[in-house]
């Protein structure tokens, strides 16, 4: 038994609509795969001023293992720099590579 096409394709955007709506906010489990993505990113980044363990602080770089930033708040220094870091907005491009980073290094904290 066929299923009429205009049904078919009414179907097909439907669920396509479902999902994009239910994959718009991140949950905890999707901020803790990009760790992986976010110590790569970390890493070629950030460890020549903070270290790999985050405490090296060259140049006056902040101590990320004693540091009490929430995420938003890494997030937004990641964005526009602070002090003598710049910006790292244009070189990590996307927001998810930005969110990576920022929940990697809140792994980071004692």
């Amino acid at each position: 038994m066929a299923i009429p096409s205009k049904f078919g394709w009414g179907l097909v955007l439907m669920t396509s609509f479902y999902v994009a709506c239910n994959e718009s906010n991140p949950t905890v489990e999707t901020s803790k795969t990009s760790l992986p993505l976010g110590q790569e990113l970390y890493s070629l980044h950030c460890a020549s001023c903070h270290g790999e363990s985050g405490d090296l602080g060259l140049s006056g770089a902040k101590n990320l293992k004693t540091s009490a930033l929430t995420i938003s708040e890494i997030k937004a220094i990641i964005k526009s720099g602070k002090n003598g870091m710049p910006s790292f907005r244009a070189i990590l491009g996307a927001a998810a590579n930005i969110d990576s980073v920022a929940n990697y290094v809140s792994t980071l904290h004692e």
